[in-house]
């Protein structure tokens, strides 16, 4: 018989030289199933300056095996700071990720993933 209980986990990575980074959390315990609510993004420091209107700020989620059209979440041009709920109902099994890609965000900055919801656990 399983137990559920509540879930919130964050991860960080300090975005590269281009303002590029990935993020990723997911169960990692066999037996663990998460059932997220919603997911919320952020970076620090002030709104990434934009080269070209081809280089605008861009967060994507993705959720499941990989990050391919087909694993596609939601995306915001809120790279500071947002949070989407599009990805409740989905349950996401160990091996499994939700990820929030960032592009062309402030390099250095720290860019952050805060999954909520509940889990599932043996």
């Amino acid at each position: 018989m399983s137990r559920t209980l509540s879930l919130s986990q964050s991860a960080s990575v300090t975005l590269n030289s281009n303002g590029n980074g990935t993020v990723s959390v997911g169960p990692g315990t066999p037996g663990h199933i998460w059932m997220p609510q919603s997911v919320t993004i952020s970076q620090t420091g002030a709104f990434p300056a934009t080269g070209s209107a081809s280089m605008i700020p861009l967060v994507q989620i993705y959720a499941g095996n990989t990050q391919n059209a087909n694993d596609l979440v939601d995306a915001t041009y809120q790279v500071l700071g947002a949070a989407s709920s599009v990805i409740s109902g989905q349950a996401i099994y160990p091996g499994q990720t939700i990820s929030a890609v960032f592009q062309y965000g402030n390099p250095g900055a720290t860019a952050t993933i805060t999954v909520s919801g509940t889990r599932q656990v043996p």
